[in-house]
């Protein structure tokens, strides 16, 4: 990952220049041969991952730290590595909020009890689920807004 992350800085070097090259479309041909080398080797990765035995890819959607894995990880065929990946606190948000819509309560329900989850998922659950299981524990979130806190409030009664 860090050879991708150092392309990223090759393409803000370039975009800097700009101004000082006399063909601004030699600096867009190389910014576009970079990102293409960006997304292969994203790609590779996630199929790297993909292959990964099923042990190894539990071990690190519960203890992983690396965002992008999390994120593929969030999204295994397997259910309990996408369990123990919106366990992990180190999942992204974005990954959170992707799940949301078409997620079972159950998933739901680990996301409401990731320590991470941000106030707005919180707040999103609240409209997706009337599980009092889910809003109990969106409730008793140190994260959930005194809003989102009312609006369960009223869906409970």
């Amino acid at each position: 990952m860090k050879n991708l992350e150092l392309q990223f800085d090759n393409i803000d070097n370039l975009v800097a220049e700009v101004e000082d090259l006399p063909d601004v479309e030699d600096i867009f041909a190389d910014i576009d041969s970079m990102c293409t080398e960006i997304d292969q080797g994203l790609e590779e990765k996630k199929r790297e991952v993909a292959k990964w035995p099923l042990e190894k890819r539990r071990k690190e959607a519960a203890e992983g730290n690396d965002p992008f894995i999390l994120n593929i990880l969030s999204m295994d065929e397997n259910f309990n590595v996408r369990v123990l990946a919106f366990c992990n606190p180190n999942v992204p948000e974005n990954s959170m909020r992707r799940a949301l819509e078409g997620a079972s309560d159950y998933i739901r329900m680990i996301i409401a009890h990731n320590p991470n989850t941000p106030s707005d998922v919180l707040d999103r659950l609240v409209k997706l689920t009337s599980e009092p299981e889910v809003l109990n524990a969106v409730k008793s979130h140190p994260n959930a807004s005194k809003v989102t806190k009312y609006k369960i409030e009223n869906k409970m009664t």
